[in-house]
């Protein structure tokens, strides 16, 4: 009888531990890197500096500092709406942060014409 219990002891441990190995979860994968502080910071509601990267370097055409000038005006449209969820202080600091921007980028386009 004792050999009987030692077997079912030892067969509920095996299938407990089995059973345990199963349900723990598979370890999780390594976030990406935090890409590094660019000179303009960017919020998910207003990216405002990709206008910017994306013109090739050197001379502009007319009509395309006039749609990258029209993208910027764009832009700070929908980052200054985004703006107005927020309320206060968070509200005029994010109007100012969009305008910042704005100024920013527009200076940018003008150094590329």
């Amino acid at each position: 009888m004792k050999t009987t219990l030692s077997m079912l002891t030892a067969a509920l441990a095996l299938s407990v531990s089995a059973f345990a190995a199963a349900q723990t979860p598979a370890p999780a994968a390594k976030p990406a890197p935090m890409p590094a502080p660019a000179a303009t910071m960017q919020t998910p509601a207003a990216p405002m500096a990709a206008p910017a990267t994306t013109m090739p370097a050197g001379k502009m055409t007319s009509a395309e500092y006039k749609a990258a000038k029209k993208q910027i005006k764009a832009d700070e449209k929908m980052a200054k709406a985004e703006c107005k969820k927020l309320k206060g202080a968070e509200m005029s600091a994010c109007k100012k942060e969009a305008d910042a921007k704005e100024d920013a980028a527009m200076k940018d386009l003008k150094a590329r014409k």
